[in-house]
């Protein structure tokens, strides 16, 4: 094949994945949904042209297959569940901020395309792995109940509030997000956290872990500490003058110094701790 043959041949292949990848259908009753529930959903907008569809709520909806997700290039907000969706692409909407996918199985999600995306929520999913180094607005995370065993959130330095229960980690650090005001992350299996760099946090949830010592000198917002069931054998609150709420029971502790909290109306720990007041 001489070298005009193939850049010709070459230029055709790429126009034809293009045409495959990208949005080419000028009105929504075109394009062949393979999920007639999620066609529905699309219908309901009542807006014609898929390029100028900027929202999608189809969370009413039980939709299992949304691989039309590409005809809608303006998408900046998406709500999808369905018992056996499996598998989204989202590389064709870079200009997506909201996405929730929930109650799905999900094992895999690419949000490398999506570099305006401020709100994340895939709980309830199979995750394994996430990689979220390309979305450097995120500000809202929620990936409870998934399979992760690590996520690294250092790109991540706008994120404010991480629902991340009932996973596997073993250890987590917030050295670079300086604007995190809550984390949850009950039913791990955390042993260290750093949350030495977040000192906006306000709210801090890690119940039922395996945590042997938690500094928290330098969050002198915050107001909830719930470290109910871990292996904790002291904990300093004394620069935590706005503590409102502080549940230690399950741990090995033998005193508990309170005299810097005039807050504190709501705290637990077992009997066999003393109490400092």
């Amino acid at each position: 094949m001489d070298l005009t043959k193939k850049f010709a041949f070459t230029a055709l292949a790429l126009m034809v994945s293009g045409q495959v990848a990208a949005a080419d259908y000028s009105k929504v009753s075109e394009i062949p949904f393979k999920d007639d529930n999620f066609k529905q959903c699309v219908i309901a907008q009542n807006i014609e042209d898929p390029a100028t569809i900027t929202k999608l709520d189809c969370s009413q909806f039980s939709i299992n297959t949304i691989d039309e997700l590409a005809n809608f290039p303006a998408l900046k907000e998406l709500q999808v569940s369905g018992s056996e969706l499996k598998h989204v692409d989202l590389t064709h909407n870079p200009a997506l901020e909201s996405v929730f996918i929930t109650k799905s199985k999900i094992d895999n999600i690419d949000v490398s395309q999506n570099p305006q995306l401020k709100e994340l929520g895939v709980s309830f999913n199979r995750l394994s792995q996430i990689d979220l180094s390309h979305n450097p607005n995120l500000t809202d995370l929620a990936v409870v109940a998934n399979n992760l065993t690590t996520l690294d959130l250092s790109k991540n330095s706008q994120l404010k509030y991480l629902w991340a229960d009932r996973n596997q980690f073993t250890t987590i650090d917030f050295s670079n997000n300086p604007n995190l005001v809550q984390a949850g992350l009950a039913e791990n299996q955390l042993t260290t956290v750093n949350v030495s760099k977040s000192g906006k946090l306000k709210s801090l949830s890690l119940m039922y872990n395996q945590v042997v010592a938690l500094d928290v000198t330098h969050n002198a917002q915050l107001e909830k500490l719930r470290l109910t069931d871990n292996k904790l054998t002291s904990v300093d609150v004394s620069k935590n003058h706005k503590l409102r709420s502080l549940w230690l029971t399950d741990n090995p502790l033998t005193k508990l110094d309170i005299r810097a909290n005039p807050k504190l109306d709501d705290y637990e720990a077992d009997d066999s701790v003393t109490i400092i007041k």
